[in-house]
């Protein structure tokens, strides 16, 4: 499959970089440097993905084919959602809907200020719409189940409960020619549906909330910790590491890792609890991923699939 390689080559590295059917790339070999290119029949949209903004503060997600666009949850209003489309140089232009994941307001408060501006449907559930009285005036939105398929342009869109103390949250899970990503934050646990989700993906945007550790000596009361540690809370660092070791199927090059606390996590922490779960477990797969952090005040990278 990959031919002829000079002597001293990781062809098992390179084997399972390849083993996949993602889009055409080339991929050098961290032995002898060598750059080897790799294209299948299949042609590839471009796929862009940026966390415009992740944490209990704001959050909301670009995801971009070439022919449509969506926001996944809006917590910003028009001025700070500007201010970070400009930084990771997009544009509001191209959006073409909001999809909410659920209904805290971190995650729907700057709905009402970005319909006021520009008329495009939302996308949600009956559980996160009956939740929010100020979504419930909309006049474009658009429903779907959870835990069933629809398409936005040529978005497929997969909808998938988790675990999490609002009515009716979701994960989301995206396909386009052949791409496939997910994104799924505020949740307690790594439920099987969830694992399933993320098996097969190009990349994905998941939790790593809290380090156990730093929330039970932290300043939170007690009834709050117990909420955050609960199945229904939030993912820890360690849950995290647990599922990359256990469960991570390793076809994923780019995992962003999201929701991170400001006072009950230190991205430091949180990367290197990553790290070690991909470098000292998965060291074959650590080769091919690249982990990015998620920040509440900047965009992320602009993921360029």
């Amino acid at each position: 499959m990959i031919g002829s390689a000079p002597e001293g080559c990781d062809v098992e590295f390179l084997s399972h970089c390849f083993s996949f059917p993602q889009k055409a790339r080339t991929v050098p070999c961290p032995s002898c440097l060598f750059s080897f290119s790799h294209s299948t029949d299949t042609f590839y949209l471009t796929v862009k993905v940026s966390v415009l903004g992740s944490g209990s503060s704001g959050n909301c997600t670009y995801i971009a084919t070439e022919k449509t666009c969506v926001l996944v949850d809006l917590g910003f209003g028009p001025r700070s959602l500007k201010r970070r489309l400009d930084q990771a140089d997009l544009q509001a232009e191209r959006i073409d809907a909001v999809l909410l994941t659920h209904g805290h307001s971190d995650h729907v408060s700057g709905v009402p200020g970005f319909l006021a501006r520009r008329q495009v449907p939302i996308f949600m559930n009956e559980g996160t719409r009956e939740e929010v009285p100020g979504l419930q005036n909309i006049d474009r939105w658009e429903s779907f189940r959870s835990n069933s398929s629809f398409f936005i342009g040529d978005l497929q869109i997969e909808a998938f409960s988790v675990s999490h103390d609002a009515a009716e949250p979701v994960g989301f899970r995206f396909s386009a020619q052949g791409i496939c990503g997910a994104l799924v934050t505020d949740l307690g646990e790594f439920t099987p549906s969830v694992v399933e989700n993320l098996s097969g993906c190009d990349w994905f945007i998941v939790e790593s909330n809290h380090d156990e550790q730093m929330l039970k000596i932290g300043p939170y009361p007690w009834s709050i910790k117990q909420r955050v540690l609960s199945r229904l809370g939030h993912l820890s660092n360690q849950e995290l590491s647990t599922f990359l070791s256990n469960s991570f199927d390793g076809q994923a090059a780019h995992i962003f890792l999201a929701h991170l606390s400001r006072r009950n996590n230190d991205p430091k922490i949180a990367l290197d609890h990553a790290s070690r779960a991909l470098f000292q477990d998965l060291p074959l797969y650590a080769k091919c991923c690249n982990l990015h952090l998620t920040h509440q005040s900047k965009p992320s990278i602009v993921l360029d699939l």
